[in-house]
């Protein structure tokens, strides 16, 4: 399938027609489709987004995701209009969880299927943090990217995952200033996968998202959770995860998979089946 053909296939999503969605060989794309906002978030679209999100994991057909914006940019961030702060509950930390774009940033952090961003124009405040909880960033020259909210006196976003990225000092120097970073930079700070011309775009972000949808899924799951979990613990901690993904990865199909391809000298077919521990017949339409 070519990548206009990925693009065609998108359709309004059923949890909201300010997001578009298609499956098409095991890549999964959901769009921000509110372009003449340049695909700012509202607490709704938030919800929305977390639920498409989960259609997307629970699809057995759906081996990569790509995340991409209508437009002239992927993401501005939250949109700033007032709202009705009670609407969802007290504005308080359980409601921002909740309702802010945090949750999503949450989802696709834990998301055991790799996910690519594919990145023009503006990424920039909550915009900016959901690129960066995606695995891979595939971006134009164009595109820009900042933790803009002391700009707008806000602050918080992009402080969990930017120093990750670009160590202390640096996440300090953007956190604090809020400037745009422009891609030469971006690639050289590890905060983009992949730098290609406009017209070249899709074809590269679909390119990476076949490779991986081909690839053992279930394996990328369990290292994805590896490496989240070692992020925050202490040496002896992220060694024990890391031998849980092993673990883990036993009782998949695809670890049997590997070993025999590669002796039988032949690429491995992955398919991202758990091997059946349903020991008893079950009744579907118990109640």
């Amino acid at each position: 399938m070519t990548t206009e053909q990925f693009s065609k296939n998108l359709s309004p999503a059923a949890e909201d027609e300010r997001f578009l969605y298609g499956v098409s060989e095991g890549i999964a794309t959901i769009s921000i489709n509110r372009a003449n906002k340049l695909n700012a978030l509202l607490p709704d679209m938030i919800l929305a987004f977390s639920d498409i999100l989960e259609r997307a994991r629970r699809d057995p057909e759906v081996r990569a995701i790509v995340l991409r914006g209508e437009g002239r940019a992927f993401c501005a961030g939250d949109d700033l209009a007032p709202e009705d702060r009670f609407k969802y509950g007290p504005p308080d930390m359980h409601t921002r969880l909740k309702m802010g774009y945090p949750r999503l940033v949450n989802d696709i952090l834990q998301m055991r299927k790799p996910v690519i961003a594919m990145v023009q124009g503006y990424a920039v405040g909550a915009g900016f943090d959901l690129a960066l909880a995606c695995d891979f960033r595939i971006v134009s020259p164009e595109t820009k990217m900042a933790a803009i909210f002391v700009k707008r006196g806000l602050g918080g976003g992009c402080s969990y995952l930017l120093p990750r990225y670009v160590g202390m000092g640096k996440a300090t120097e953007m956190l604090l200033l809020g400037d745009m970073v422009e891609m030469e930079e971006a690639k050289a700070l590890s905060l983009v996968t992949k730098v290609v011309e406009p017209a070249d775009l899709e074809a590269e972000t679909y390119a990476l998202a076949a490779r991986l949808a081909a690839g053992a899924t279930q394996a990328i799951g369990a290292i994805k959770n590896a490496r989240n979990q070692g992020l925050g613990c202490d040496p002896v901690k992220g060694l024990e995860w890391l031998v849980q993904a092993e673990a883990e990865c036993m009782f998949h199909l695809d670890a049997r998979e590997g070993p025999r391809a590669f002796a039988e000298r032949r690429a491995a077919n992955f398919t991202g089946n758990w091997i059946d521990l349903q020991y008893d017949d079950f009744d579907p339409n118990y109640r």
